[in-house]
């Protein structure tokens, strides 16, 4: 099993001095291409290119020395130190912090953040991204390869919003475009990416300074189903139904 194992994120901005002494001690190094290219990783540690997360772990565990590994942004936000902290693998994780790109996001857009929901979406789990960016005012996507700017303007066709697409932040090709949600299907947009997506008439966020991140619990549905005299007209709840019921007829039906 590896001695050590410190995870640095890499936000673009200069390795702290944490990060420069775990590097100068490591004897195995795991990240993405433009990670290992740093020239601060010593010439004589062995390099991981990083894929799948659980195979390099299983890499790291094997390995006697002092490994490293890059990730961009937070890695203890939607990163690899979960997946290293696996109770399978064994490994004991420093973590040497960056600024995530949600935060990156947000700070390029001049808009706050606590208020807002974030998803991850790849290529498989799109629509349970778009159906988040349906619900919500605010939403910040972390976006991958084939579920990026294009995609989710696709499939909210029909649906408004406003897109705040941030490019490679962080790097010298970084880019920040706002684009209404119908126009960005138009362009091509390098990766990675985060899209911040805005508008609609889902939760409005209350006006205080807050207490706690995203929406105000007390503004949140509560039960098994709204009121029956929420669905118009005269409609009851009829023999041997209940509100546990309705809500099971209701997402059977899967209305919009």
């Amino acid at each position: 099993m590896a001695d050590r194992v410190t995870v640095i994120g890499w936000d673009g901005t200069p390795l702290t001095d944490a990060a420069h002494s775990a590097l100068r001690a490591a004897t195995l190094v795991a990240g993405a291409g433009h990670h290992l290219a740093l020239d601060e990783i010593p010439a004589r540690a062995e390099r991981i290119r990083l894929g799948s997360v659980s195979l390099a772990a299983r890499r790291i565990a094997a390995h006697r020395g002092t490994a490293v590994v890059l990730a961009d942004g937070d890695p203890g936000f939607f990163g690899v130190v979960r997946t290293l902290r696996a109770p399978e693998f064994g490994l004991e994780v420093e973590v040497v912090p960056a600024v995530s790109s949600v935060a990156q996001a947000f700070a390029r857009a001049g808009m706050p953040w606590d208020d807002a929901e974030v998803v991850v979406a790849h290529r498989r789990s799109l629509r349970r991204a778009v159906n988040v960016c349906r619900a919500h005012t605010k939403v910040a996507v972390l976006t991958s390869p084939g579920a990026g700017p294009a995609e989710l303007s696709l499939l909210l066709q029909g649906v408004h919003r406003t897109f705040v697409i941030c490019e490679e932040l962080g790097t010298d090709r970084e880019r920040v475009t706002v684009v209404t949600s119908d126009k960005a299907a138009d362009h091509t947009w390098r990766d990675p990416n985060v899209v911040i997506v805005v508008g609609g008439s889902g939760t409005v966020p209350s006006s205080d300074t807050g207490w706690i991140a995203g929406r105000e619990p007390s503004l949140s549905p509560r039960g098994w189903a709204l009121p029956a005299a929420e669905y118009g007209g005269d409609i009851w709840l009829g023999e041997g139904e209940n509100d546990r019921l309705r809500a099971a007829q209701l997402a059977r039906l899967g209305p919009r």
